[in-house]
């Protein structure tokens, strides 16, 4: 049996290809007429925006509640995660892991070391205070902490904060500063 023959391919006629061919013509939504023309505009008539909306608001609350949080923190700075915490009202904190009721999911931060001076980093001291007062909020959530991926551990920072580990009253403050450190050593 002898094979047909297939035609040659044909140039695809588009909109585009013929927008292209007459450059005079700038668009083909102004060949519409001006009431469909405006109709593309019209707010009341485009429903994607509330579409998105309701998607958003019924996601928020499944992703609060059963996503892990990953975060870094640079140069021991953990002023981005209390603005977080601050940020949501006592009932989305409760829903974090905390230190009496681990759940499934986890909040991480990655630690990427800095340059530093010779006592222990400004703002690290700040994040272990916060951990001193029960008051603030997410004072009582788990947090995980690593260090980021491509650094070695830290050992400097490590033997420096360790005189400081001898002045801490035992307490969730201690405990925190313990876990920094062996994530870093």
């Amino acid at each position: 049996m002898a094979r047909s023959k297939v035609p040659p391919p044909l140039k695809f006629d588009t909109c585009a290809t013929r927008l292209k061919a007459d450059p005079s013509r700038l668009s083909l939504l102004l060949d519409l007429i001006p009431e469909l023309r405006n109709a593309v505009y019209d707010p009341e008539r485009v429903r994607a925006l509330y579409v998105n909306k309701q998607v958003h608001t019924e996601f928020l609350h499944a992703a609060w509640l059963l996503a892990d949080i990953l975060t870094t923190s640079l140069d021991y700075d953990f002023r981005h995660i209390v603005t977080f915490l601050n940020r949501h009202n006592d009932e989305e904190i409760r829903a974090l892991p905390s230190m009496h009721f681990p759940r499934r999911r986890a909040i991480i931060i990655e630690i990427e070391p800095g340059s530093y001076g010779d006592g222990m980093p400004q703002y690290l001291e700040r994040w272990l205070n916060r951990f001193g007062h029960p008051t603030k909020k997410g004072a009582q959530v788990h947090f995980e902490y690593r260090l980021r991926p491509g650094y070695k551990s830290d050992r400097k920072v490590s033997s420096k904060c360790w005189r400081f580990y001898m002045e801490m009253i035992p307490g969730r403050r201690l405990e925190e500063f313990k876990r920094i450190i062996a994530a870093v050593s």
